[in-house]
């Protein structure tokens, strides 16, 4: 029980010396770094009192202090580029109400490190298997929430203006918050072979901060804001109906036909080798979850001596257009009965059917899809098709019962 006392004292301490110095000074620089110092202290001045030996045991204390080093450090560099933290607008200047959030602060610190409180109050234990768990859950979420940290760190310095939906925020919305939670499960699993009795009470850690970050100062206030800020959007409103809010996994389809299967819809019948090899630019897409977001995107078709053909899947990003990224794949078209019917191949031995169900009088556009309607590619020879085109084809694929509503334009310049 002392420990906890002594984790109080130390977090209202820290907490204490820096409302001071934000208050007078009517800065929010030290707001955030005050968060990542508050655990780092904490777990340090636990570790030494309890006296803690061998690697075993220090593990929680270190892994605290790794975390918190980590994110106060990119918590400051964030604070120093922007220069102003809104959430205290309206109360930095005033004492009492900031007041306030500098004492959650510091009891949020010691109710979430309570995990690490309460090994400070046990003897050592031998390693288990849930030691390796904990540490392995631990490691998961600081790789998440480093990752995802530093993506949106590099978005927001290039296009302040906008939001993320590339690397790991194209699988989840809060995937920073994801691991953040991560990191203190995997603490409180470590902690398991320690805990008897009341000292299960440990849980609350976690929970507290899942709950926190989940239903109140975390994701339901960056919700609010995105919504404000992008709400009008087409692309944000797809963005939120694909991506998952919180737990990273692949993009959902956009598409509500994305069941119906393209049985009905007859490939063409006429696509010579020579009109289908060469460069083809992408358009617009209904797209797999791979590389949905690269732009200035085209495949290149080349027929091998084998009757196969290489596909260089070419693209870059909005971060780096200066860098052309490629995926390789590989294409058989085994009908030749059946010009528009292909197999595609990204993984050695992992085929995917597609075809392709329409291609422009002139020869030079052409509509791909899978074998459900739950993807669909506009392609041309030419980048820069006009308008007017680009909407015929468009409509083409609204007459053959694509959803278009779901259809992203793709840059090409």
């Amino acid at each position: 029980m002392s420990n906890i006392f002594v984790a109080l004292g130390i977090s209202f301490l820290v907490n204490g010396l820096f409302f001071i110095f934000a208050s007078v000074r009517k800065t929010d620089v030290v707001t955030d770094l005050s968060y990542g110092l508050s655990f780092f202290l904490t777990s340090l001045g636990l570790a030494i009192i309890s006296r803690a030996q061998g690697l075993l045991w220090l593990f929680p204390f270190v892994a605290v202090m790794i975390w918190a080093a980590r994110l106060a450090f990119y918590l400051l560099r964030r604070i120093l580029t922007i220069k102003v933290d809104h959430r205290f607008d309206g109360r930095r200047e005033d004492p009492v109400k900031f007041a306030r959030f500098w004492i959650l602060q510091a009891l949020s610190t010691a109710i979430i490190m309570l995990p690490v409180i309460l090994i400070a109050s046990t003897s050592p234990k031998s390693f288990s298997l849930w030691h390796l768990l904990g540490a392995l859950v631990w490691v998961l979420g600081l790789f998440i929430e480093a990752i995802a940290d530093e993506q949106k760190f590099r978005f927001k310095k290039k296009q302040s203006g906008s939001f993320i939906k590339s690397g790991l925020w194209s699988w989840s919305r809060h995937p920073n918050y994801f691991g953040e939670m991560l990191i203190w499960w995997g603490l409180w699993l470590y902690a398991l072979p320690s805990l008897s009795g009341w000292s299960h009470l440990a849980v609350l850690g976690p929970l507290y901060i899942t709950i926190l970050l989940r239903f109140v100062s975390g994701v339901p206030l960056l919700e609010k804001q995105a919504a404000q800020k992008y709400g009008s959007l087409p692309e944000y409103q797809e963005y939120i109906a694909s991506t998952n809010l919180l737990f990273p996994w692949l993009p959902k389809s956009k598409s509500v036909s994305a069941r119906k299967s393209t049985e009905v819809i007859p490939s063409i019948e006429a696509l010579p080798d020579e009109e289908f090899a060469g460069r083809w630019y992408e358009l617009g897409r209904i797209p797999l979850p791979i590389a949905r977001d690269w732009i200035m995107t085209s495949d290149v078709y080349e027929k091998q001596p084998d009757e196969t053909w290489k596909v260089r899947y070419e693209g870059k990003t909005e971060q780096n257009r200066n860098r052309t990224k490629v995926l390789h794949q590989k294409l058989k078209r085994p009908d030749p009965n059946k010009p528009g019917e292909m197999i595609v191949s990204f993984i050695p031995g992992i085929w995917m059917q597609y075809r392709v169900v329409y291609l422009s009088p002139d020869r030079t556009s052409m509509l791909v899809t899978s074998s459900k309607m739950k993807y669909l590619w506009i392609m041309s020879r030419n980048a820069d098709l006009p308008e007017e085109e680009y909407n015929a084809l468009l409509a083409k694929a609204a007459a053959l019962g694509f959803d278009t509503r779901a259809v992203q334009k793709v840059p090409q310049h």
